[in-house]
């Protein structure tokens, strides 16, 4: 019955296709893609921080400048400092500073590879980018104005 069943699906005098042939070869043909290399984690350790709250200051009203909300963090190791008094709460200053102190302590082991490194180097391929069409664009208006300074109007008024 299967030897029936493959005989049936094909057309008579239709070509038989290869699939199985062509997929292999195909496969062969495209360039391997290597895995990208990850730049390392950071995991921050509590007995390599210590760990400061003291007394807002600015804006914020009385509440602020009365209690020992801000948060300052010490990573021992490399002696790199992070100060957080964006909000009135200490638990939420203290994730903060420990999430900001985690990106500067990847920043610096990681360099260009990590989170804000990226960013960095994006946004200058924007910046560059963006200079290179003002300049295609400027130079093409200068090219077509001519020695006389007057460009396409002054020769649509000779007319």
């Amino acid at each position: 019955m299967l030897a029936a069943s493959l005989l049936t699906s094909s057309a008579p005098g239709t070509p038989k296709s290869d699939d199985a042939t062509k997929k292999p070869l195909e496969a062969a043909s495209k360039p391997l893609k290597l895995p990208k290399s990850r730049p390392s984690p950071i995991f921050l350790k509590d007995e390599e921080i210590e760990e400061k709250h003291v007394r807002g200051w600015g804006n914020g009203g009385q509440k602020l400048n009365k209690t020992s909300s801000c948060v300052q963090l010490l990573h021992i190791p490399t002696n790199t400092m992070v100060i957080c008094q964006d909000t009135r709460s200490l638990q939420q200053n203290r994730k903060i500073a420990r999430k900001r102190l985690a990106e500067k302590l990847d920043h610096l082991a990681n360099g260009e590879q990590s989170k804000t490194g990226k960013k960095i180097l994006k946004l200058k391929a924007r910046k560059h980018k963006q200079k290179q069409r003002a300049k295609r664009k400027y130079t093409s208006k200068e090219a077509g104005s001519g020695q006389d300074g007057q460009g396409e109007l002054g020769e649509k008024e000779k007319r």
